[in-house]
């Protein structure tokens, strides 16, 4: 009994300290802060804890910003490590590079007369040529259903 106990004591403690997985980009093409890095932490593991694993291996880095939801924090490194590196310390579980992203430009609305507005849409419009109504002192929801 005491040599299994031994042994999933053992194999716990190499849980623990297992290496990490370094995570490309998903997308290919996608622009990446340079030495820029996401580190995921094994959980029971905390932001101080990871820093002095960091500058124990002799990793120059800066924090970029600390999570609370998340168990890591974004860093850059000023040192040779990479992020394969930084996936092979201990307690470290996970490593992104940090990619950028550009938000779509918006198209300026033409307004052109191929495009129903929304009195068209509605019928509004027949209502107001044909009745005479303007609607004047009444409220009116349209609920789309999809």
């Amino acid at each position: 009994m005491k040599v299994s106990a031994t042994i999933l004591s053992v194999l716990s403690a190499v849980a623990l300290v297992s290496a990490g997985t370094f995570h490309t980009p998903v997308h290919k093409g996608v622009r990446t802060i340079p030495k820029g890095y996401i580190i995921e932490y094994h959980e029971g593991f905390q932001h101080v804890q990871i820093f002095k694993v960091l500058e124990a291996n002799k990793v120059d880095y800066q924090v970029r910003q600390t999570y609370k939801i998340f168990n890591g924090a974004a860093i850059s490194i000023n040192s040779a490590h990479d992020g394969r590196t930084l996936a092979s310390l201990p307690n470290v579980k996970n490593v992104w590079p940090i990619a950028l992203y550009s938000i779509p430009r918006t198209m300026a609305a033409t307004g052109n007369a191929t495009n129903p507005s929304d009195h068209q849409m509605t019928g509004v419009d027949v209502v107001q040529a044909s009745l005479g109504l303007t609607g004047k002192g009444i409220k009116i929801g349209v609920i789309d259903t999809g």
